[in-house]
């Protein structure tokens, strides 16, 4: 064994019944009460150690922009609208470093499963998208990363945002997209319009109906 964490509340055993966790090649090759080994040691202290948490709903491309933006003044807040006007101006650079402190975050907190809804539209472009996409190998070491597309501000009313939806999906990078109408009235319109950018973008994505967009 290289690596042993001492001294670990596990999920299946009483509090305060402490075991020791044996690591090799990065693989858990032994648990018991007391572990003997020329290795380095980590005392958890009774902490808990379990599986990696799964964030399946979040936006990275989103994260701080309180850095970056000025904070929207009144109580009657729309931050969707409200971010819309700031788009154009958001660097892909900044989106990745934004991006990056949330993901760090997250992976400090013990999360390592993360779909990360992403927005692409004319305003953006595909710079988000980028920036987030730039993420999944440098942090392939620690997090499964995946990047659900959808259009926030519209597929059916937003000329062009059709179109990058389809480039996005034919990266091969995204593996979901999103954009459920928020409107009944337009479901078939926005449900047309997204099944025909997945058949040109000849690809298969998973279809998220957890994010919401205008009409």
């Amino acid at each position: 064994m290289d690596l042993v964490i001492r001294n670990a509340q596990l999920v299946d055993q009483p509090a305060g019944t402490l075991r020791d966790i044996g690591i090799q090649g990065g693989k858990i090759v032994a648990i018991e009460p007391s572990l003997t080994a020329d290795a380095q040691m980590f005392d958890a202290g009774g902490r808990l150690a379990c599986a990696g948490l799964i964030e399946t709903h979040i936006h990275l491309d989103k994260g701080r922009l309180l850095d970056v933006l000025p904070p929207e003044q009144g109580r009657a807040i729309n931050p969707v609208r409200y971010v819309q006007k700031f788009k154009p101006q958001l660097t892909e650079d900044d989106v990745r470093r934004r991006g990056e402190e949330t993901l760090r975050a997250c992976l400090i907190h013990g999360t390592t499963r993360i779909r990360s809804h992403v927005e692409v539209d004319p305003g953006i472009g595909l710079r988000g998208f980028d920036a987030i996409a730039s993420l999944i190998d440098d942090y392939k070491w620690a997090v499964d990363l995946e990047i659900c597309v959808f259009p926030q501000d519209g597929l059916t009313n937003y000329p062009g945002c059709d179109e990058i939806l389809v480039q996005a999906l034919k990266t091969g990078i995204a593996k979901a997209i999103g954009g459920r109408s928020a409107a009944s009235s337009s479901w078939r319109a926005n449900t047309t319009s997204r099944s025909t950018c997945i058949s040109t973008s000849g690809r298969r994505p998973t279809i998220s109906t957890a994010c919401w967009c205008a009409i």
